[in-house]
């Protein structure tokens, strides 16, 4: 009697855990229908990235935008002059009236040899004169009276050059134009050479400078970086 009552409750237990998984299941699906609705997976078409792709496949971090340099200021270098003539060309520059702060003087850092072209001076500045009055009779414009208080003065300057071969060449265009009187050599600055810094620019600057260099024979006027 015992044993049958151990198996009746050995039965009624698997029933009720059968019934309870039964209820576990959604209605109107087995379990078999359930798993059907998934999916399946394929493992085949599983591939796992290399390590290289994986760092290419981060993103990128901004880089910020880089700053234009800024621009170099320029400046206008005329020179060089002897010290005679940086105080004749210093008055000029006050028609252009520029203000103190925008000349800057400053030595040439060696002597400065040139050839020049040139009739050697004459007794007054109205001789001089005259000369030049029969120089552009023979079509002969670039010419200048020298006007500086040295051994120049009252001379004729009819050009300047880098190089004597130059001098030469052109002194030998004017003779045969029958300028007689014309030479050509060195022209040496040697009383203290400086030149002139101008921290300025623009069209009617540039203009009015060319302008007075004509009255300088042998200077140069340029375009230089501004200095700090």
């Amino acid at each position: 009697m015992i044993a049958f009552m151990r198996w009746l409750f050995a039965l009624l237990l698997i029933a009720n855990i059968a019934f309870f998984a039964v209820m576990q299941l959604p209605q109107g699906s087995t379990a078999s229908d359930s798993m059907a609705n998934h999916a399946p997976y394929h493992a085949e078409k599983i591939r796992l990235l290399p390590e290289a792709d994986l760092t290419r496949a981060q993103p990128v971090e901004a880089q910020p935008p880089e700053q234009p340099a800024a621009a170099t200021q320029v400046c206008l270098e005329w020179g060089i002059f002897s010290k005679q003539e940086l105080a004749r060309a210093q008055n000029a520059l006050k028609t252009l009236q520029l203000g103190e702060n925008a000349i800057a003087v400053r030595s040439a850092p060696e002597k400065a040899s040139k050839y020049w072209v040139y009739i050697p001076p004459l007794k007054s500045r109205t001789e001089a004169q005259k000369k030049l009055e029969e120089l552009k009779g023979l079509g002969i414009e670039d010419s200048l009276v020298m006007q500086d208080n040295n051994k120049w003065r009252h001379a004729i300057s009819l050009g300047v050059f880098s190089t004597q071969e130059a001098a030469d060449k052109y002194l030998a265009e004017l003779r045969a134009r029958d300028v007689k009187s014309a030479r050509s050599g060195p022209r040496a600055l040697d009383d203290g050479q400086s030149s002139m810094l101008i921290k300025a620019s623009g069209t009617n600057l540039e203009a009015g400078l060319v302008k007075l260099k004509q009255d300088f024979p042998g200077t140069e006027l340029k375009a230089v970086p501004c200095p700090p």
